[in-house]
């Protein structure tokens, strides 16, 4: 049975700033209008840099998602691995999350509602 969540109360500037947002990716190909029964509500994330991230809510989806039953690898064990590390980085990819195709059958179920629209 599809999740659906309504959107949620924005200011007027964080309504724009979520138009202007949904404006860009659409015009990028990323996203398109959708006729889903699924969707999730955006939220946007002030940055220590002062801008903000765009976020789809996936939680409720996430509620019924099948977990994989292979194990993501231990942070302790990651964490030994490192210790003979000489340089370290941290990389934080604009739009990262768009970069991971989907299953054509699962994309339904990835649509937000905002007060402009579905998709």
């Amino acid at each position: 049975r599809p999740i659906h969540t309504p959107p949620y109360r924005k200011s007027n500037k964080d309504q724009e700033t979520l138009r202007k947002e949904t404006d860009k990716l659409m015009g990028s190909g990323i996203i398109e209008h959708s006729t889903s029964p699924w969707s999730s509500s955006v939220v946007l994330v002030k940055k220590k840099d002062g801008t903000t991230r765009f976020c789809v809510d996936y939680r409720r989806l996430n509620e019924i998602t099948t977990k994989d039953a292979f194990p993501l690898p231990r942070i302790d064990d990651i964490c030994d691995q490192l210790t003979t590390a000489t340089y370290f980085t941290k990389f934080d990819f604009k739009a990262g999350y768009f970069q991971v195709p989907l299953d054509k059958a699962d994309r339904p179920k990835t649509a937000f509602s905002t007060r402009d629209g579905h998709f």
